[in-house]
């Protein structure tokens, strides 16, 4: 309820790479940002968006995130584009990167801990949704610069992220995947992906609790992929997240009020009629 409040603060970092100068050019991850923008900004959210974002361009847009997002009651952020995994870590690849040594991998890469370190501290609520498990042709140049040795850390995906929340506990952290851990999600054949689609309808539906949403994403891309992609994600939160606009309460029915005899007085005026409780309120009663 705090994060669906009229007056809680709302701003997310939107980020779509397609336009990579070493690799193939990503069809969907420039498209897919300007959906999710959209959606979020029609949601309440304050957007600061970025297509083709650069290493210095990415580093910028962060740190203008942290600044807004500081006092936020929700944050989200959103990337789209390639990513991999080495050791364990998972590391955003800007356009302008091309990974033909193994200490590029550190200056010339985004790491997820750089999104985390951006989100605001509890009891705000940050959550990361990250579309960025495609078949990466830049994993494969790193892949041969690094010794024998190591060339065997570069895991297919991203790796899995523990979400865990500091302070009470009243707020929490969200991250999301396109398709499980270690997996490679899909582009599809539209001008967005699946999961970017997914989002679009469900993530911000009204009076739907984030982590339903997902379920409901979850079922929407495994169905449309036909299996080969199932979205993941994991969350330590502290209270019920909606990124959707709140849900009116519908108006109780008056009382008729009795006279001294016991009977009820006369009014002028109809008493209104009780509309039915929206279904996913049925449906929390119930559980």
């Amino acid at each position: 309820a705090e994060a669906a409040a009229p007056n809680a603060k709302r701003v997310a970092l939107v980020i779509g790479n397609s336009n990579y100068v070493h690799a193939v050019t990503l069809p969907n991850p420039a498209n897919d940002a300007h959906l999710i923008a959209s959606t979020l900004r029609n949601a309440g959210f304050e957007v600061i968006e970025g297509v083709d974002q650069d290493n210095q361009d990415m580093h910028s847009l962060i740190s203008r995130f942290t600044e807004q997002s500081y006092d936020a009651d929700l944050a989200v952020i959103f990337y789209a584009g390639h990513g991999m995994q080495v050791d364990g870590k998972n590391y955003l690849i800007p356009v302008d990167a091309e990974l033909t040594s193994p200490a590029y991998l550190k200056t010339r890469t985004i790491q997820i801990d750089d999104f985390m370190a951006a989100l605001p501290p509890d009891p705000a609520v940050g959550v990361i949704i990250l579309d960025a498990c495609r078949d990466n042709p830049l994993a494969r140049t790193l892949a041969a610069s690094l010794p024998k040795s190591r060339s065997t850390s570069l895991g297919t995906g991203l790796a899995p992220v523990e979400a865990i929340s500091d302070g009470v506990g009243t707020g929490g952290l969200l991250i999301a995947y396109a398709t499980d851990p270690g997996a490679i999600a899909f582009d599809g054949n539209g001008a967005d992906s699946p999961y970017s689609t997914a989002l679009a309808r469900h993530l911000t539906e009204p009076g739907v609790e984030i982590q339903s949403a997902l379920t409901r994403v979850r079922g929407e891309v495994t169905e449309t992929t036909q299996g080969r992609q199932r979205p993941w994600h994991n969350a330590s939160l502290g209270r019920e997240v909606f990124l959707g606009k709140p849900v009116a309460k519908p108006t109780p029915a008056t009382e008729p009020v009795a006279d001294a005899s016991g009977a009820a007085a006369a009014t002028s005026v109809p008493a209104p009629v009780a509309s039915e409780p929206p279904s996913w309120e049925v449906e929390q009663r119930l559980w």
